[in-house]
């Protein structure tokens, strides 16, 4: 019940954002080097693409872009993909972008993606730890055998330390409710143009996205640090995306503002 609940908190939430300018203006473009790394392990060679969790088509039209591809986007909210849909006015991709809107049996058949992408921590916001299991059971089942899984989530070391503490005392004192009786599950709020958005979140240590992802049918294949500083900083910044760049490479994924993995079926 609390992830169905959540569900809809956060499809409320980013339908509110994407009804405003809000979310284009915080994130105007890719992170430069999770494009890269889409592009490196696989999106400029697939043939049928998943964007789970798509948005606006932040990332999934710098692959159109950069591949020959079909695109399948999946998001929970209307909002985000109508504003996917006009940005695609114009441009050359829209015969090979299907549009989704939270309808499970309309991502189509077992085996139907050579890559599945679930970017900016997706995963993060899907519920407890059953859920995000149930929801990564259902991708594997969606990708084929020598197919991919790219995904980034945040890191529990780098996220919202003031919301960890208070749930982990509420924990403590034996006062938590779910789904805050789950360590690194929070919830906070963003001023957004004027609103209080409230969003849910489960924070990321390594060893736990490796469990989930391996009790999915998935095996962690490559990771990395996605950025070191916030990911709006390096979206609106050329300077500061050539700086964080450089600087993730020399620290340990955990330590990133995001976790940026690579994953294949078993």
């Amino acid at each position: 019940m609390a992830s169905n609940q959540i569900t809809k908190d956060m499809q409320r939430t980013y339908d509110a954002y994407f009804r405003s300018s809000g979310y284009r203006n915080r994130y105007p473009q890719p992170n430069a080097a999770t494009l890269d790394y889409l592009l490196a392990y696989g999106a400029r060679d697939a043939t049928e693409i998943l964007d789970f969790g798509c948005g606006n088509g932040r990332y999934g039209l710098a692959v159109l872009a950069h591949s020959a591809a079909n695109l399948t986007a999946f998001d929970i909210s209307a909002c985000s993909l109508a504003e996917f849909k006009e940005h695609l006015d114009g441009t050359p991709y829209r015969e090979r972008v299907t549009f989704v809107y939270d309808d499970w049996p309309g991502l189509g058949k077992p085996a139907t993606y050579d890559l599945i992408l679930m970017l900016f921590g997706v995963l993060s916001h899907i519920g407890d730890r059953t859920a995000r299991v149930q929801t990564l059971r259902g991708l594997r089942d969606l990708v084929r055998d020598e197919g991919r899984l790219i995904l980034s989530v945040p890191s529990i070391f780098r996220r919202r330390p003031w919301e960890l503490f208070k749930c982990a005392l509420a924990r403590r004192l034996g006062r938590a409710l779910p789904p805050h009786d789950e360590s690194g599950n929070i919830y906070f709020t963003r001023k957004v143009q004027g609103d209080r958005l409230c969003f849910f979140y489960h924070l990321y240590r390594l060893k736990d996205l490796r469990s989930e992802l391996a009790e999915a049918g998935f095996a962690i294949r490559h990771c990395e640090a996605e950025s070191v500083m916030p990911e709006w900083w390096v979206a609106r910044s050329k300077h500061l995306h050539g700086l964080d760049r450089l600087i993730s490479s020399w620290i340990p994924p955990a330590l990133g503002y995001g976790i940026r993995v690579l994953a294949v079926p078993i």
